[in-house]
């Protein structure tokens, strides 16, 4: 009788064939993109109609994709942008982030989450991630100041971080906090959908997020002025009303930024957002097998969950005893075939110091901005490694596996086979 997934397979079961893994590339919402994203596409061609407020007939997809992401996400209003990137540095304007601000943000993000923040002229301000590899409320409560402005936990590698310790804390202390969930779209903690525990939150729909339409971001709040505001800073300047600009809210005005989303964006994202909830069954079931075929291998645990149920799936983070078995596991991993496998801390601009521009304080201008700003006198950081001890530590032994939303159950045996025979050497 076959042995069950759900059970470690004794490596005398596995053997060693000396055969490579044939593991696909993560892309989560591209392995889903069929007929339904193709139709609707050629529907925004065919009816030459590529703008989300007007065209030769009326415009659809746009608003058809925020009126799902509002019924999904439980919200009262959603913002289509033109990308994540966009999406957070549009919260920025609209949250009225500027010099003199500090915004806390986690050791483990995407550089543009800091980016967001020095485009506004603030400082960036980093916090320790613990075992979950997402925002120490502990750490988090010892970086607040009289200057800070705003919280920004990221929900990383598909995991969400511990909202209730947040919101605790932001509460306290009456700071705002701005939800990034690029990497976690679809997550939960305790059974509500991450970005509407704050007044904020963002998504990606860029290539490797868990729905994508090649690029675009959202945004959803609750609150009906920072929504205004967010539609004003992404456009012209001006709020939208009944399909066109308003000139007389004076309150809502800002210097646009032209990140809107177009028609062709919003055709695939539109079909993509109703296959979020099946997208990240698969992976979550994909995730949940090989970890229990995992179970018990010597030397090696797992990244803890805030809220098993409400993890994405889309990647799985192991912890090794050292830094030198996380790299010797790595470098077999890879030799074997599953190449998508790195070592955390080598994992690019997702580490704060791997961001050349915030370790070197890169300036916007030749004026030196926003560093240099008397405004920010004295709140300027260290962002090179060393800054976050604690984070290094996670990083240094701790591998990263992306878990793609259509693996087999053959692959996923070899993915686990060759994890287990790459830590344990």
């Amino acid at each position: 009788m076959a042995r069950h997934d759900s059970k470690p397979f004794p490596l005398a079961e596995w053997g060693r064939t000396g055969m490579k893994v044939k593991w696909p590339r993560e892309f989560p919402g591209i392995h889903w993109w069929g007929a339904q994203e193709e139709k609707a596409v050629l529907d925004v061609i065919r009816g030459k109609t590529p703008f989300r407020y007007y065209g030769v007939r009326k415009p659809k997809y746009v608003d058809a994709l925020e009126t799902r992401a509002c019924r999904f996400y439980g919200v009262k209003h959603a913002l289509a942008v033109n990308s994540g990137t966009g999406a957070l540095m549009t919260a920025m304007s609209a949250l009225g982030i500027g010099p003199g601000m500090e915004v806390i943000l986690p050791s483990f993000m995407w550089v543009s989450t800091a980016g967001a923040v020095v485009q506004a002229h603030a400082i960036p301000v980093l916090c320790e991630v613990d075992d979950s590899f997402t925002m120490d409320p502990e750490d988090l409560a010892k970086k607040i100041t009289p200057r800070t402005r705003l919280i920004v936990p990221v929900h990383m590698a598909g995991a969400v971080c511990d909202m209730k310790a947040v919101m605790r804390i932001a509460n306290r202390h009456k700071i705002p906090v701005f939800e990034d969930c690029a990497q976690a779209n679809g997550g939960e903690f305790q059974g509500r959908k991450v970005g509407t525990f704050g007044k904020i939150g963002m998504f990606s729909l860029q290539m490797n997020k868990n729905a994508t339409a090649g690029e675009g971001g959202l945004l959803v709040t609750n609150d009906p002025k920072l929504y205004t505001r967010c539609v004003s800073a992404h456009d012209v300047g001006l709020p939208w009303v009944n399909g066109a600009p308003c000139y007389t809210d004076t309150k809502s005005m800002a210097w646009g930024s032209g990140r809107r989303m177009s028609e062709l964006t919003g055709a695939a994202a539109s079909v993509q957002i109703q296959k979020l909830p099946g997208i990240i069954a698969r992976m979550r079931d994909s995730k949940r097998r090989v970890k229990a075929m995992l179970a018990g291998t010597p030397g090696l645990s797992f990244r803890r969950l805030h809220d098993e149920a409400g993890d994405t799936g889309c990647f799985l983070i192991l912890l090794l005893e050292t830094p030198s078995a996380a790299q010797q596991a790595v470098e077999r991993a890879k030799a074997r075939g599953l190449a998508s496998a790195c070592r955390l801390a080598d994992y690019g601009l997702h580490i704060y110091s791997n961001i050349p521009q915030l370790v070197n304080h890169v300036p916007l201008s030749p004026a030196g901005n926003p560093w240099n700003l008397p405004q920010n006198q004295d709140l300027v950081r260290d962002y090179g490694r060393g800054a976050c001890p604690q984070s290094d530590a996670w990083f240094a032994r701790s591998i990263l596996i992306p878990i793609p939303s259509c693996l087999t159950r053959e692959q996923e045996k070899q993915a686990a086979r060759i994890l287990h025979e790459a830590v344990t050497g």
